[in-house]
């Protein structure tokens, strides 16, 4: 049960995050033949065949698949609502071309739920009927030797020899006492059942209830939980800081936010820093933040643009930046665009070269 139920946790991580485990990889397309990269869609038969072989090990196959299954997909929609307040970029992709998360993970589960019940439950319960179990103190019961042919009688033989047989009860009289406590303890039985009916749906309708109904923050709320974790770091082991894999989802939502708003307009510097709340950061961390100087960006080639790199936030691996456009003098902001790379590294690749493509002059002509 343990084994199969950490398959199962597997199974779902792989159809949730397969990005994780094999990234995406522009260079591939460029390498004839078969790569592991073809074997992607196939991750899944991992887990899932590691779950049947384990099943399958015991007698109560069925008991054990389910069960795995039905723990792992209960406790994701217990940690639903929590990641969606929290960290939502776990339940939803952040971008189009990332892979499905939570929730095209869950689907996948209830798909593979689904079918499995049909081919266990259903079709191989057909092709591979249980054997019945005999009773041997069924009266029903006839030894073969008693239906022999060769000792048949006719209608005849069996009237002529006819026996009278004189029923002899082994029972006196009622015990009603008795009778009382078998009676007690059928009402006892079906009392623990329908106690024990009532326990499993009030917990499928609280996880339902705690589903549906968990308060989810306002879009305002959203907006102060992305801006306080959007500055969270941790210092490496060479004392360099880096934001954390949450900081740089928070942090691309809020500058997306500030682009699609145009709050910035308007604003001088200091008052974009204020409206961050860049005072709060620490002086060390702020710098690297803060930092101007011309950065490479895997997703644009900015090497003719006149724009700022503003605010940055970046794990290592992934990158959010807000650039601005200032007025001549460059102390008042006109525009501020937030560009994003490092979340998949062959849609960087694609955008960097269509930017490129179309800033030339032959795009044009």
């Amino acid at each position: 049960m343990i084994l199969c139920t950490a398959g199962a946790l597997v199974l779902l991580y792989v159809l949730s995050y397969p990005d994780s485990i094999m990234p995406a990889n522009p260079a591939l397309d460029y390498v004839q033949g078969i790569t592991y990269y073809d074997f992607k869609p196939w991750m899944w038969l991992a887990p899932f065949l590691f779950m049947e072989v384990v099943s399958v090990a015991g007698p109560r196959r069925n008991l054990v698949w389910f069960t795995a299954l039905l723990t792992v997909m209960g406790a994701a929609l217990i940690a639903w609502p929590v990641l969606t307040a929290t960290c939502p970029e776990l339940v939803h992709p952040t971008f189009e071309y990332e892979d499905g998360k939570l929730a095209q993970g869950m689907v996948y589960m209830f798909c593979v739920l689904g079918l499995t019940m049909f081919t266990r439950l259903v079709v191989l319960r057909f092709l591979f009927p249980p054997e019945p179990v005999e009773n041997p103190d069924d009266i029903n019961n006839v030894d073969a030797d008693v239906l022999d042919p060769s000792k048949a009688l006719t209608i005849r033989e069996i009237l002529a020899n006819h026996k009278k047989v004189k029923p002899k009860f082994l029972f006196g009289n009622v015990d009603e006492e008795r009778l009382s406590t078998i009676r007690a303890i059928l009402r006892r039985l079906q009392r623990l059942s329908n106690w024990q009916t009532a326990g499993w749906l009030t917990i499928i309708a609280l996880i339902l209830g705690w589903f549906f109904f968990l308060p989810q923050p306002t879009a305002e709320q959203a907006l102060q939980r992305d801006m306080r974790t959007m500055y969270q770091y941790v210092t490496l082991p060479d004392g360099t800081r880096r934001a954390t894999f949450p900081a740089v989802h928070a942090a691309y939502r809020v500058m997306k936010h500030i682009s699609d708003k145009e709050l910035f307009a308007n604003y001088s510097k200091k008052t974009a820093e204020k409206w961050l709340g860049l005072q709060n950061v620490p002086a060390e961390y702020r710098a690297i933040l803060r930092d101007e100087s011309d950065m490479p960006v895997a997703s644009v080639d900015d090497i003719f643009d006149s724009r700022t790199r503003f605010l940055t936030v970046t794990d290592g691996r992934r990158v959010a930046v807000l650039y601005i456009r200032t007025n001549q003098e460059g102390n008042i902001i006109n525009i501020a665009e937030v560009q994003d790379a490092g979340w998949n590294a062959k849609a960087d690749d694609i955008r960097k070269r269509f930017g490129t493509a179309s800033s030339n002059l032959y795009y044009y002509n």
